[in-house]
């Protein structure tokens, strides 16, 4: 089992990806192939690790579609093209997410039957993850595509979180089949008779409760969702320390209240499987946030990793034609 790896992708790159790199050492669970300019060579090479070089890096704020057809040598198309060789079983990036999916759909293609590839996170809730899809891949989704991202995200609930029968529910302003648009009401009927375990539409203020393991929705209210979440969560630990040591100002009093803060923010972690799959792909394509955190990318890995080996591209191509 071999993880493309991007040295170049992340905001700081490649200072997280080599502390990345160092945390993966001490539990290598596949072999890995980095990529990235050559400066970094024999510092990826010390860690003991394959390295390939890139000519070229994507930049965060270059067009996607200018830097599919004019960067071909950079670490992500060179990413991209060995997996669809079969020279990778999967590859993570922390770089610029229009590019990683412009070079996922124009060289790996999309799943047969599939028209629209979706991006999915996982959502801490109040017990356990979701899955979410779309996040950002496609803004005006057609009846089909949430019909799909029904059945991918189901399989990816399935195979990899190990859920029986994933609840599935579709997005929406109401619970009643008739709220939204016509495209949603008709994608509603779909999934309700598609086999899969659908609930219904949810509202926004259900997604953390953990009604459904899947949440269908389109891209651009699923990226509005996912940005809003993180910073919530984060000014929110940010509040409660500040309130827990304005109240507990004694030494002894913070090493009790400590362990539960910890606990609670460890529920609610959004790096804990370290980044999004890109469903419906011919091939594992792990997309991480620009501002990951070493221990966020060392987890995309794993994540990656697992998608590869449970044969989760395969299970959808399956799920999807019949």
């Amino acid at each position: 089992m071999i993880v493309g790896f991007d040295l170049m992708g992340s905001d700081k790159a490649p200072i997280n990806e080599l502390q990345a790199l160092e945390l993966f050492k001490e539990d290598p669970v596949c072999d890995l192939l980095v990529v990235g300019r050559g400066d970094y060579e024999n510092e990826v090479q010390d860690l003991g690790y394959d390295f390939r070089l890139a000519d070229e890096v994507v930049g965060m704020h270059e067009i996607p579609a200018v830097a599919v057809r004019q960067k071909r040598n950079s670490s992500l198309g060179i990413l991209v093209d060995m997996l669809k060789n079969k020279k990778l079983d999967a590859i993570v990036s922390a770089g610029n997410t229009g590019a990683i999916l412009g070079f996922s759909m124009i060289h790996l293609r999309t799943i047969e039957d599939v028209s629209k590839a979706g991006l999915a996170i996982t959502v801490p809730t109040a017990s356990g993850y979701s899955v979410m899809i779309d996040i950002g891949a496609n803004i005006h989704p057609k009846t089909i595509d949430y019909y799909n991202y029904g059945l991918m995200g189901a399989a990816f609930a399935e195979i990899v979180f190990s859920k029986k029968k994933p609840r599935v529910a579709m997005l929406n302003i109401g619970v009643e089949s008739v709220k939204g648009d016509e495209i949603r009401q008709k994608a509603y009927q779909n999934l309700q008779t598609s086999g899969l375990n659908f609930i219904g539409n949810i509202e926004g203020n259900d997604i953390m409760k953990g009604f459904a393991d899947v949440i269908v929705c389109d891209g651009f209210t699923g990226n509005v969702i996912l940005k809003f979440s993180e910073g919530m969560i984060d000014i929110i630990w940010k509040m409660l320390r500040e309130t827990v040591d304005a109240v507990v100002r004694r030494r002894f009093g913070r090493y009790l209240v400590k362990p539960a803060v910890q606990d609670l923010k460890a529920k609610f972690n959004y790096e804990e499987y370290g980044g999004g799959i890109l469903l419906g792909v011919n091939g594992v394509v792990i997309v991480c946030h620009g501002h990951s955190s070493p221990q966020a990318l060392k987890n995309a890995i794993g994540l990656a990793k697992t998608c590869a080996e449970r044969n989760l591209t395969e299970e959808i191509r399956k799920r999807v034609a019949t």
